[in-house]
């Protein structure tokens, strides 16, 4: 029973809280057997979106074990899996969970199982129903499982075993939502959820100061929010108490919280005040909530002044800023300038692991409806990547891990697709006031080349301007682009992602740090490019050869072989 299970002391719980979560532990006897296993899977988180951090301060997933029994059980071979067809698709290590201990694995993909070091598991839970099962050391005998299928989960929410219950009888435990209490015994289920935070302005472009009010239809709910970009937490942000001064450019996230109940989604909202931006940081040492460097990054914020202040260019400044639309992000500025973990002073961090959460606002000047998207943010390029490049380019990520799986909103018009998976926010390099040529700095090349090829009828990735705003300072014009990818083709060309292989030019890293660039695919295979590059090194001299290249047979009709 959780009631007599020992509670773990301070030192146990802080070991608990780095330890990795994986899927399932298992002890070796299976569930419905004579003597009943006393190893559980307590709770899990399936998007961990705000909660319980790994080693390396990530997000991952989780799940937690907990032996409810007299003995310590040993988990070495016992798997976790979400694949019935993979019984033992990730097994722990020599592994002592004690009576009334809890054992948390993450569940980030990393694949670690080092003796003594946190416990990460080689894939990341779903946040769609799927199944899980904690199987013994013979890969075959199931210790417990959630089957068919868990239901889907929410963010920052945990999904466990019911407290008050009797465990080690046969009956399989009644689980349900929790709050998440990683390393501690399960609390009573939650009882509701939270309402939304309201606004009482909305976002965009304001010419006076006003006073902002939040609101919740949730009884004696309590309203947190933050200035800094960081999202609001029971214990992180201001409390609302009454309403907000707003009377400079301003970037604010609130979420609602009450007892017992799930915390409201956060709502992030930005406030643009024209005369505000163009005087911010005039020095060009960092504003509030900034540090001062970016790693080996240059550093230089804040607008020109020369420029600002110049009665030529005074009146068009104005019409600029109002000439396009802009990108607010707004996010945890650790995540991105921190000379440690951020991903913006370290640039050339690539992959899942250099992806970090973020808001993305779209604000047209005429008041036109944008959206606000809470979605995963990485560095995009190659060359501009360096540090000696003071400004990077982004790439977007719409997952259900940080909210909607896709950004459903018509970002290139009518004749561009309606919902995307990731989208690239593209700065100018080569040719740019910060690095390269800047005489011959005209921000136009790549999109005029990518327009044309669509005028002409062919696939080209489309592609707008826009200012962009990183938590409310400004940043520079940006150029939208769609990705070439598999999801592309399936938007434009038919059919669906699976028939397409997106192929790019890569990069990697030699032993010397040296760059070495290549070809890669970037969905799909190399399969089919290798043959078309054997038939094109065959040589094009003949019509025959010609169509074969195209797929066709020698009369130009289709070649279905």
């Amino acid at each position: 029973r959780h009631s007599q299970a020992r509670k773990p002391s301070a030192g146990e719980t802080m070991k608990l809280r780095h330890l990795a979560i994986g899927i399932f532990l298992t002890t070796t006897v299976a569930l419905g057997q004579a003597t009943d296993p006393t190893v559980v899977i307590n709770e899990f988180v399936a998007i961990n979106d705000s909660g319980l951090r790994d080693e390396e301060g990530d997000f991952s997933d989780w799940i937690e074990l907990h032996n409810h029994g007299t003995e310590t059980v040993n988990l070495a071979g016992v798997s976790l899996t979400d694949d019935r067809k993979r019984l033992a698709k990730w097994t722990f290590p020599e592994t002592q969970l004690e009576p009334g201990q809890f054992l948390i694995v993450h569940m980030s993909g990393k694949d670690r199982r080092a003796g003594g070091e946190p416990l990460h598991a080689s894939f990341a839970l779903r946040g769609k129903g799927d199944y899980l099962g904690l199987i013994a050391s013979d890969g075959k005998t199931v210790i417990d499982e959630l089957a068919p299928k868990y239901p889907d989960q929410k963010k920052d929410i945990a999904y466990g075993i019911l407290p008050g219950q009797a465990l080690g009888q046969a009956e399989t435990p009644k689980r349900g939502p929790l709050t998440p209490t990683p390393g501690k015994a399960n609390e009573q289920p939650l009882i509701g959820a939270v309402k939304p935070v309201k606004f009482s302005e909305k976002r965009g472009w304001h010419e006076q100061a006003f006073k902002l009010k939040l609101s919740t239809k949730t009884k004696d709910a309590t309203i947190r929010y933050t200035l800094d970009g960081t999202r609001p937490t029971a214990k992180n942000g201001h409390e609302y108490k009454e309403p907000i001064e707003i009377k400079k450019t301003t970037t604010l996230r609130t979420a609602a919280f009450k007892q017992g109940h799930k915390a409201s989604s956060p709502t992030t909202r930005t406030f643009l005040f024209l005369n505000d931006i163009v005087r911010q940081s005039p020095d060009g040492l960092p504003p509030e909530y900034f540090p001062f460097t970016w790693g080996e990054n240059k550093v230089d914020y804040g607008m020109d002044q020369r420029i600002v202040n110049d009665p030529r260019y005074a009146k068009d400044l104005i019409k600029g800023f109002h000439s396009l639309p802009s990108f607010s992000l707004v996010m945890n500025l650790d995540h991105l300038l921190d000379g440690e973990k951020g991903i913006y002073a370290n640039a050339e961090w690539d992959g899942r692991e250099a992806e970090r959460p973020a808001s993305m606002e779209l604000i047209h000047p005429d008041g036109k409806k944008g959206f606000q998207i809470d979605c995963g943010l990485r560095i995009r390029g190659g060359f501009s990547r360096r540090s000696s490049n003071p400004k990077h380019s982004f790439r977007l990520f719409f997952r259900d891990t940080y909210g909607p799986s896709k950004l459903k909103y018509p970002l290139f018009g009518d004749e561009g697709a309606k919902e995307f998976d990731n989208i690239d926010l593209r700065t100018f390099q080569n040719y740019s006031w910060h690095i390269g040529d800047k005489e011959r700095t005209i921000f136009l090349r790549d999109q005029f080349n990518r327009d044309l090829q669509l005028a002409m009828g062919h696939p080209a990735a489309r592609g707008k301007f826009y200012h962009l705003f990183i938590n409310g300072h400004y940043w520079g014009v940006f150029n939208t682009c769609e990705r070439i990818k598999a999801s592309y083709g399936a938007s434009y060309l038919g059919g669906k992602k699976e028939n397409y292989d997106a192929i790019k030019k890569g990069r990697t890293y030699l032993e010397d740090r040296k760059m070495s660039v290549g070809v890669m695919a970037n969905d799909g295979n190399l399969d089919a490019w290798g043959r078309l590059c054997d038939l094109a090194r065959e040589g094009l001299e003949s019509n025959e050869a010609y169509y074969r290249i195209l797929g066709k047979n020698p009369d130009g009709s289709e070649n279905l072989d």
